[in-house]
């Protein structure tokens, strides 16, 4: 009897099926294993607006995305609109649409690229290998992210710092792009800056919005993120964003915090 043939780990996040994207195991969320996670959500608004062609150069100053009810681990279709087309500003409108329901809303403001005076964005060392991971051995996407952790992460509560790195694809044959990676890591905010003991909380985020002054470069993300609540439910994270040549802009997230059932 010939033996199995070995199993090849995912590399992809969705599957193009006609005008629909079907998630696959990578897309499954962390807190509930019928949805998918804000991380893939953001990833592939993302790559819908990179689709999106621009009259001249542009990048995307403004990312701005509310999670409108949960996405099921079922095919769902993007729509774009475009609501404001000129030369020196885009607006895009982006659906994810599920069963007839808007599931995600984003807003994208691509702004045109021109030559301005720059202010000095500080540097950070890429840290060595070596460091924990931010992903723990049951996140499906463990086989595509590299992280590595200077401080914080789940375990420690307070301020932290993580860079990472995804190697995988959005679609199949498709690599993640740096503007898509930044989407992505950007949700990696409220695990970084641990504001409860997950053990007995859930804090999935109900929004993120990115604001940027350049796009990003090369293959490294870090994020250094902080998180602030009133004891009434809600917390806010707040996180700088940077690549290896320097910071690029700031991500927001707002987290709905549910005590977790025992089991």
């Amino acid at each position: 009897m010939a033996a199995p043939a070995p199993q090849v780990a995912l590399r992809h996040i969705f599957e193009r099926d006609g005008d629909l994207y079907a998630p696959t195991a990578l897309a499954t969320g962390p807190w509930d294993r019928r949805l998918q996670s804000g991380v893939v959500l953001n990833a592939l608004i993302a790559h819908e607006i990179e689709r999106t062609p621009s009259p001249v150069p542009m990048a995307t100053g403004r990312l701005l995305l509310d999670i409108l009810k949960p996405t099921l681990m079922a095919p769902v279709a993007a729509r774009v609109t475009v609501l404001r087309e000129g030369r020196r500003l885009q607006l895009l409108d982006v659906e994810l649409v599920q069963d007839g329901a808007v599931t995600a809303r984003a807003s994208a403001l691509r702004v045109r690229i021109g030559d301005s005076p720059a202010t000095a964005a500080p540097r950070h060392a890429l840290p060595p290998p070596g460091l924990p991971s931010l992903n723990g051995e049951r996140s499906p996407m463990r086989h595509i992210v590299e992280t590595r952790l200077e401080s914080g992460g789940l375990e420690v509560v307070g301020p932290g710092v993580v860079w990472a790195r995804i190697a995988g694809e959005v679609v199949r044959g498709i690599p993640v792009s740096p503007f898509v990676q930044l989407a992505m890591a950007a949700d990696f905010g409220s695990g970084t800056s641990s504001y409860v003991d997950w053990r007995e909380w859930s804090f999935a985020n109900v929004d993120i919005s990115l604001h940027l002054t350049r796009m990003p470069e090369g293959e490294w993300i870090r994020i250094a993120a902080e998180t602030d609540g009133a004891g009434n439910g809600i917390a806010i994270v707040h996180a700088r964003l940077a690549d290896e040549r320097g910071e690029i802009g700031h991500a927001h997230q707002t987290l709905f915090l549910d005590r977790r059932r025992k089991p």
